[in-house]
């Protein structure tokens, strides 16, 4: 997709040694379309009080491609920032405001930061010893909230189909979506026989709702005038390596030991540690002569732990493959925009961590049974993380009626005088395959024991959250400590009197109490 402005993109000069240096792709997102991606520091160092400051150096911005058409803004210092560790990872987190510092690259006198006001900034980080994964909102004035991705691994680059290069091979060129490729850089004995004809051009249609004016159209054509290719396009490499279009010789492969790059410099791979449960992709797609046998255009995505792969395969890849997702049964439905949401299939393949993801395009599920100028078009792919709770037990028990409190909100009674619970005594399942649920104790007075434990489920990219509250109580103050909750629209506890007029915290089972409300109400109540 193209933007209804100017691209935006971010990028950072040499950090000065602090801490740990992680360096990685850095690319800005504004109303979700991403800008050029560039490379760059962020600097993460603890503090004595076990807290953490980040530090993102000489922050600029700039029109498209064009370093030399930049806004100099300065240095993003954020201190105090919290770090939960879990495994061999660190959760980072924060909300504060902070004013931006002049940079000190050689020749810029100017940095547009240090005239502005404390800007609030919002941080969520995922740290581990040999990379840093963090979005970074900051809510710029004039320009709104820009939000800054550090190191994705959960989202495919360039998912928007807005930036393009011109690929070329020989006298052929193709306009290819940077981090995507087609047979201009193709590799094989017939490398050369199937890229002379271009399979991928910029489109100027978007999908209905886009941000932008831009998506990336694939075609088939005839190689020689004859053999029908069909269109392709993958994050990983094409290969002709036979005549035949079935023979798995003919394939996309990715292979994350290489370092060969296309014209554009890209790879032909990228890491992907994200296990999503589901991804959604915008498609049109026409055939030139409708086919009875071969109606049918595909997307395929495998995930993988780092190791060679291709499709279609040429041997059992199962113990390498983390999940798949595919469609195989694109249709034309009268050559209309679509959204296609497909799911991830863990249960068949191995448990091993996410390394990398090989996705592919073709205009049809059939090699070589397409017609010669069939046409897909791709829009705004998106990998889908889900957040939601499914269940919650306490000391092995479900709560009740779970799923049906509109404000997440439940109360749970407990047998025995202490309704005290731990966190440990809770147990959570969600609907995320990658999905992070954190508690904690509310600081709550609860009347005759209890405990309100806010429960939180983060999607694995941490950009979406669900949080959940649980109340316990002890059977014999329910009536009490319902009305002392103050969730939901429920009257607020100020003070319990005895029938003498003193005021306690925790009345006597059998004895009557006087409860009295923040709204000025006054109920007498048997403790039971």
């Amino acid at each position: 997709m193209k933007k209804l402005f100017t691209l935006i993109t971010l990028f950072a000069g040499t950090v000065a040694a602090m801490g740990t240096d992680y360096t990685d792709k850095l690319v800005v997102n504004i109303n979700n379309t991403a800008t050029v991606p560039v490379t760059t520091t962020i600097s993460v160092e603890e503090q004595p009080d076990g807290k953490y400051s980040l530090q993102l150096k000489n922050f600029m911005l700039t029109a498209g491609k064009n370093p030399e058409d930049v806004m100099p803004v300065g240095t993003i210092n954020i201190s105090d920032v919290d770090g939960t560790s879990a495994g061999n990872t660190t959760m980072l987190s924060t909300s504060q405001s902070i004013k931006i510092e002049n940079g000190d690259t050689p020749g810029i006198d100017f940095w547009m930061g240090s005239m502005l006001p404390e800007v609030p900034v919002n941080v969520k980080a995922e740290m581990a010893a040999e990379r840093l994964y963090a979005l970074i909102t900051i809510n710029m004035p004039g320009i709104g909230d820009i939000e800054v991705v550090f190191g994705d691994v959960y989202q495919m680059a360039n998912s928007g189909f807005e930036l393009f290069h011109t690929a070329t091979s020989g006298d052929v060129t193709s306009d290819e979506p940077d981090n995507w490729h087609s047979f201009m850089s193709c590799t094989g004995a017939f490398a050369s026989l199937v890229s002379t004809v271009p399979h991928t051009f910029i489109s100027q249609e978007a999908r209905p709702g886009s941000a932008g004016t831009s998506s990336v159209l694939i075609k088939s054509g005839k190689v020689l005038g004859i053999v029908v290719a069909n269109g392709t396009m993958t994050n990983g490499r094409l290969q002709a390596g036979a005549m035949s279009a079935t023979d798995p010789k003919n394939c996309a492969f990715i292979d994350i030991t290489s370092e060969d790059t296309d014209t554009n410099g890209d790879l032909f791979h990228n890491k992907f540690y994200g296990k999503p449960d589901s991804m959604s992709v915008w498609v049109k797609f026409t055939q030139e002569t409708p086919q009875t046998d071969y109606p049918y255009a595909t997307v395929t995505a495998v995930i993988t732990d780092g190791s060679y792969y291709q499709e279609p395969v040429d041997k059992d890849y199962t113990d390498i493959i983390v999940a798949r997702a595919a469609n195989a049964t694109i249709e034309s439905k009268d050559g209309v925009w679509q959204k296609l949401t497909i799911p991830f299939d863990y249960e068949p393949y191995t448990d091993k961590d996410a390394k990398t993801i090989l996705m592919t395009f073709s205009t049809n599920a059939g090699a070589g049974k397409g017609t010669g100028n069939d046409e897909l078009y791709v829009d705004d792919l998106e990998m889908i993380y889900n957040c939601s709770a499914t269940g919650i037990t306490i000391k092995g028990t479900p709560v009740d009626g779970f799923g049906t409190a509109a404000d997440n909100v439940y109360e749970v009674i407990v047998d025995g005088d202490n309704a005290d619970v731990d966190i440990a005594d809770i147990a959570v399942t969600t609907n995320g395959k990658g999905a992070r649920v954190t508690m904690e104790k509310a600081d709550v007075d609860c009347i005759g024991g209890g405990s309100d434990v806010i429960i939180t489920v983060t999607s694995a990219d941490l950009k979406k959250n669900n949080t959940y509250c649980v109340k316990t109580r002890s059977a014999q103050y329910a009536g009490i400590n319902n009305a002392a909750i103050g969730a939901g629209g429920k009257e607020e506890v100020k003070a319990i009197y005895n029938v003498n007029g003193q005021q306690i915290k925790s009345p006597a089972k059998g004895s009557i109490c006087i409860v009295k409300y923040t709204n000025g109400k006054t109920v007498k109540k048997i403790v039971k």
